[in-house]
């Protein structure tokens, strides 16, 4: 095998997902020159071709970001969502987020994204591949590799230098380990992690209901764990209209986190069996499950490395912290991270400087301490709602009734899940 040295490069990402690809055009945007290592294969026609087990909900900050970096453009299907309601079956009260799914729907109301938007991560993928492709055609600001795996890093005096699989050897100033939960980056950079597992799994699947969602996220805390039904959009492909066959908005994303001895059980069973479970842990808030596909499983582990940058060196998205599902949040702080880090990066290159110290400095003090008090406080959360101890019941009825009769209280919540605050002193604020 021959071993070639590459020219230098100012930043190489390894992996080329949603926060990596996303960070990556950022960055290009601003005149950065960016080599893009991505291990997975392109996304086909056939992952297009069926429903994913589970949809992403992405706030108004991460469409915002997908929109300023034009990904947002090549995502071709997607279901926005304008209300969240939140209840707990054993309690009394519930909680709203935007509109009141029991208002009359308002069809110019019903097209705006008030929340957000949910969509597949194979279509993310795929318009994030898109989006590279394009600009590395229109621009070379963008050397995006596909199926390139690292198989070493070695720290220099400034930078790094990596040898991929095929044993090319690159250097850089700056390696951003975008590479997800197993992060080679992380591995190999000797960052430590601290681990919280939940004992419980997520079952995951694709459900046709008999009526249609109406732009409304739906979730009920059960003793078992919470059970979320999240919009989905309809299954089309790339420059197709969404079907006609009186399916439209029928299909949801089913989100329902149990101790994983009873996840795994409850995927196992006949679809009727288990669409009969769903009703009644449900009740008629939704509507009734008529059909079940792309069943999926996986473990609930929250995860935070002990620290997000090195000399050099930065973790971001799922590299750097995974929580649990509940509030649907863990692709919105990796979406958060990649815009952080990209203003950060980007206004010391307004100022002749590159990968800077204080510019990760910057980052990780911005990032940081938000993902973990997410983190701890979504721990907190699902210790409440799945304790029986009297006192703890009585304080899960009595704060979910107070907290809906409190004005502007979930307008406020609303606002600091959209990520629109986190923006704000950044290049990506709202306008």
């Amino acid at each position: 095998m021959t071993v070639s040295v590459s020219e230098h490069r100012p930043v190489i990402i390894v992996g080329g997902g949603l926060v990596g690809g996303l960070l990556a055009l950022l960055l290009a945007q601003g005149g950065i020159t960016v080599t893009v290592l991505d291990a997975a294969p392109p996304i086909s026609e056939r992952q297009l071709g069926k429903r994913d087990a589970r949809v992403l909900a992405l706030s108004r900050a991460s469409l915002h970001l997908l929109e300023i970096a034009g990904v947002w453009q090549h995502v071709f299907r997607h279901a926005p969502y304008q209300s969240m309601q939140v209840w707990h079956r054993d309690s009394r009260g519930e909680l709203i987020f935007g509109r009141d799914p029991a208002a009359p729907a308002d069809p110019d109301v019903m097209r705006l994204p008030e929340l957000g938007s949910m969509a597949e991560p194979s279509v993310l993928n795929w318009a994030i591949q898109k989006a590279l492709l394009t600009v590395a055609a229109e621009t070379g600001r963008i050397d995006f590799r596909q199926q390139c795996s690292l198989q070493s890093m070695d720290r220099l005096t400034q930078g790094w230098q990596v040898t991929l699989a095929t044993g090319e050897i690159l250097t850089t100033d700056l390696l951003v380990g975008a590479d997800g939960a197993n992060s080679r980056v992380r591995q190999l950079a000797g960052i430590g992690l601290t681990i919280w597992d939940y004992h419980q799994s997520a079952l995951t699947a694709a459900i046709r209901l008999d009526r249609p969602h109406d732009g409304v996220a739906r979730q009920v805390f059960l003793p078992e764990g919470p059970l979320a039904y999240l919009p989905m959009a309809d299954l089309v492909m790339p420059d197709e209209l969404p079907s006609q066959d009186g399916t439209n908005g029928h299909w949801q994303s089913l989100v329902w986190s149990l101790p994983t001895t009873q996840a795994e059980d409850f995927r196992e069973l006949e679809d009727a069996t288990l669409i009969a479970h769903l009703n009644r842990a449900m009740g008629a808030q939704a509507g009734l499950v008529v059909e079940i596909t792309s069943r999926g499983l996986f473990p609930l582990i929250a995860r935070q490395a002990e620290r997000d940058i090195q000399s050099g060196l930065a973790l971001v998205g799922d590299a750097s912290h995974v929580i649990h599902p509940m509030a649907g949040q863990g692709v919105n702080l990796g979406t958060l991270d990649a815009g952080i880090l990209a203003d950060s990066l980007l206004s010391d290159w307004d100022r002749e400087l590159w990968a800077h110290p204080q510019a990760l400095a910057r980052y990780t003090c911005e990032r940081r301490a938000s993902v973990s008090a997410m983190m701890h406080s979504l721990t907190g959360l699902g210790w409440l709602q799945r304790s029986t101890l009297a006192p703890v019941e009585w304080l899960r009825a009595e704060g979910m009734q107070l907290s809906s009769m409190i004005p502007g209280l979930t307008d406020w919540f609303a606002l600091q899940a959209s990520g629109q605050k986190t923006l704000k002193e950044t290049r990506y604020a709202f306008m």
